[in-house]
């Protein structure tokens, strides 16, 4: 009887304190993924990468402007301030010392011609901030992939938990009536001792359950970068609970042959297309490198004013207007060693590239077995759950009437527990194999 209470407080307990004061807030897929990406750490990182490239092709557009600067100055003579004498046309004269100097410098230039250095460094940065945005768009992806992943997670091992305590409570009637039978002197004590032995097992499952549901969410709030100590429910209806042939054919129509989903994966995948932003960045980078071989051609005009009075502005003004052309002779081998930088730079990039496409056929052929892994394993566990079912309330039924011994209610039972732990383990192991697929082909997400 107590034990039958302690189970009934179990149950109920929780339901009380929600009624209470409603307990955290049910938070379904599409709000935990739009709590991930605000809360990105990694988004937050790319979103400045994305304003400094922006900045940086700001500075590359304004090479082709001119520069301006103004320069004032002023200084004072602190020493040999006495008459000054001298002799002009051979007639002596003395001048006072004039102990302050100003001046005025005002310049413009424009580079006309610099061996196509403004073109490439223009390039270059509009790939690299084209690259940045499909880092942004990339994480983003991988943000929801992963909150999706863990929430499959939650509520995989929240259903194995309420699969525990349905066993649970079928092991707690168990023991009543076999109890009951003790009483009226139709079972055994070893009867009794045994089955209260299976239900402490069955209890230590619901706790181990337990646990694992708690770690799942505590893991789900790290990867939405929240505090992962902090309450949470999640909306069960966001993913269905079971998966019928049905929902494998149309999702296999969907997704179509493995050898289509690679093509689609290279048209569409974030990381891939900001890497061949860089391939291009770092081919402008030889350019750049390049270009010191060529001659110069600037354009420079100014003014220059400097006298020993401010109130005589208007004189002894110079303004100047001119050409400048600069050719390299030797340089001690500098260009040489930029551009086998800038080659070293593009090979790297070139490579990074050939290998994250072979990791994208990688990752593709990986989804693809293991959905094919996941859909026989839905065929399995939905023979197998039907022959548990159908087996335990047979053997409970003759069980009732005293023609079936406990020990083969207590074998059906744990057959059946098993069979729908699979089942619940086949189907989310579904659903997350058709994400990882979706996922890697980069179509995650679309609609």
């Amino acid at each position: 009887m107590f034990r039958s209470l302690l189970l009934s407080i179990v149950l109920v307990l929780p339901m009380i304190g929600f009624a209470q004061d409603r307990g955290p807030r049910r938070l379904s897929l599409k709000d935990c993924i739009r709590i991930g990406i605000e809360n990105s750490f990694d988004l937050q990182d790319a979103y400045a990468s994305s304003r400094a490239a922006g900045a940086g092709l700001t500075q590359a557009f304004g090479s082709y402007l001119p520069s301006a600067d103004i320069t004032a100055n002023y200084s004072r003579q602190l020493t040999n301030l006495n008459p000054q004498f001298s002799i002009v046309n051979g007639v002596p004269i003395v001048g006072q010392p004039l102990p302050n100097t100003y001046g005025l410098t005002g310049n413009l230039n424009l580079t006309l011609f610099n061996g196509f250095r403004r073109e490439s460094q223009y390039d270059a940065a509009q790939n690299t901030v084209e690259a940045t945005t499909e880092d942004v768009r990339f994480i983003r992806l991988s943000t929801a992939y992963d909150v999706t992943r863990k929430y499959i997670d939650v509520l995989r091992k929240q259903q194995i938990l309420n699969a525990r305590l349905e066993n649970l409570v079928l092991s707690q009637a168990t023991y009543d009536r076999v109890k009951a039978l003790k009483d009226n002197g139709r079972s055994t004590i070893q009867q009794v001792m045994s089955q209260e032995t299976e239900l402490a097992n069955q209890e230590v499952s619901v706790v181990t359950a337990q646990n694992d549901r708690d770690v799942a969410k505590a893991q789900l709030l790290s990867a939405m970068s929240a505090n992962p100590s902090q309450s949470m429910e999640i909306d069960e209806a966001s993913i269905p609970n079971e998966a019928s042939s049905t929902t494998v054919d149309d999702f296999r129509r969907k997704i179509g042959p493995e050898s289509i989903a690679i093509q689609r994966a290279f048209e569409t995948r974030p990381d891939l297309n900001a890497n061949r932003k860089r391939v291009l960045a770092s081919e402008s980078g030889i350019t750049t490198a390049t270009a010191t071989y060529w001659p110069t051609l600037s354009a420079n005009a100014g003014y220059n004013w400097r006298n020993f009075s401010i109130g005589d502005f208007d004189k002894q003004g110079q303004m100047y207007l001119g050409l400048v052309l600069r050719i390299p002779v030797f340089d001690q081998f500098m260009t040489n060693n930029n551009i086998q930088n800038a080659e070293l730079t593009h090979t790297r990039q070139t490579m990074a590239q050939a290998r994250l496409e072979n990791q994208i056929r990688t990752n593709i052929r990986s989804s693809y077995l293991q959905l094919v892994a996941a859909e026989k394993g839905l065929e399995i566990t939905d023979r197998a759950m039907k022959s548990a079912v159908i087996n335990f309330n047979a053997v409970q039924e003759r069980f009732n009437v005293g023609s079936a011994t406990l020990l083969d209610v207590q074998t059906a039972n744990n057959q059946l527990i098993t069979a729908r732990v699979n089942r619940v383990t086949a189907v989310y192991a579904f659903h997350d194999a058709a994400t990882y697929v979706e996922f890697t082909v980069g179509t995650y997400g679309d609609q």
